[in-house]
């Protein structure tokens, strides 16, 4: 017989190290399969949605019984979770960056929860719609930020289609707004004169973020002549440098480069010059990192906006 339960597990306490029992947060489903086999799953903290999904459970085993079962059908009604984590190792597999992995999955799952979705086969244009003007009218975020939860739901359900897991893609004829009509922060370059500025001040200024004031400013001169982003700049060692080589370059790994290819950047000579006189004074070992301000390669995450 088909039914709801609560998972029960011993937990042992570290400290005391008795025992106390655990009552799981999820809602889990016994029943049995097409082939009379006792099956249990987990299904949702919601109690009314887990016996929505078990109603379904039950009624696919019924059309595989009768022999009507279709593969697409079928994976279109798997709960939407265990899509969106398969999604995630697909994202993984790619070579994505932690921090874009983390962010796509974030905005998925906030999209489907804020419109109740529990399977793939419930996503629709108007659904989506209906989110993204939301999030824009009450809740004042931008066009742009916007469209950043368009790409990600709309790669997620582009997956969807190519993995067989939806018959057709329900957003195809959702395109992106125009983030010109809204913008919040209007970027420029720094002139000549308000880089020296910064340069100056961070030089001989106190420490910020937990950086010293030469450090920064050798931080802000490096990116400014080479366009290395936080990640990448955070990466480098002693070992990334060729400062003998005509021209003198430094060569970012494939693993923090921006293109997940190893790029090598050619340095000026004022850069140069700069950076040999910087070393001189922090004698650094080969594999040291020379700026830790990325938590991916040195596992601490400086606020670069805010030392600014």
């Amino acid at each position: 017989m088909a039914g709801l339960f609560k998972k029960k597990k011993a937990v042992t306490d570290p400290a005391t190290g008795k025992q106390e029992i655990v009552v799981s947060s999820k809602w889990w489903a016994r029943y049995r399969d097409e082939n009379d086999r006792i099956r249990r799953v987990s299904l949702s903290t919601n109690k009314d949605a887990a016996r929505k999904m078990l109603a379904d459970l039950l009624s696919r085993v019924e059309r595989r019984r009768a022999g009507l079962d279709n593969p697409v059908d079928e994976a279109s009604r798997r709960p939407i979770e265990q899509h969106i984590e398969d999604f995630e190792k697909h994202l993984i597999s790619k070579n994505n960056t932690p921090k874009h992995v983390t962010g796509t999955i974030k905005k998925v799952r906030r999209c489907c929860n804020a419109n109740g979705w529990l399977f793939p086969y419930q996503i629709t244009l108007s659904d989506v719609e209906g989110f993204l003007v939301e999030m824009r009218t009450k809740n004042g975020r931008s066009i742009a930020t916007s469209n950043h939860y368009l790409r990600a739901i709309k790669s997620f359900v582009r997956w969807l289609v190519r993995n067989r897991r939806l018959v057709s893609n329900p957003l195809d004829g959702l395109a992106q707004l125009n983030v010109a009509t809204d913008r919040r922060r209007l970027r420029r370059n720094l002139t000549s004169e308000e880089f020296a500025r910064v340069y100056q001040v961070a030089r001989s200024g106190p420490p910020s973020v937990g950086l010293p004031g030469p450090d920064r400013a050798m931080l802000y001169l490096l990116a400014a002549w080479t366009g290395l982003r936080r990640g990448e700049i955070g990466s480098l060692t002693m070992r990334n440098f060729d400062l003998q080589s005509k021209p003198p370059t430094v060569t970012v790994s494939a693993a923090y480069s921006k293109h997940r290819r190893e790029d090598v950047v050619i340095l000026h000579e004022d850069v140069v010059a700069a950076l040999k006189d910087w070393l001189a004074k922090r004698s650094p070992d080969p594999d040291e990192i020379l700026f830790p301000v990325a938590e991916e390669s040195c596992g601490t995450e400086r606020r670069t906006s805010q030392m600014m």
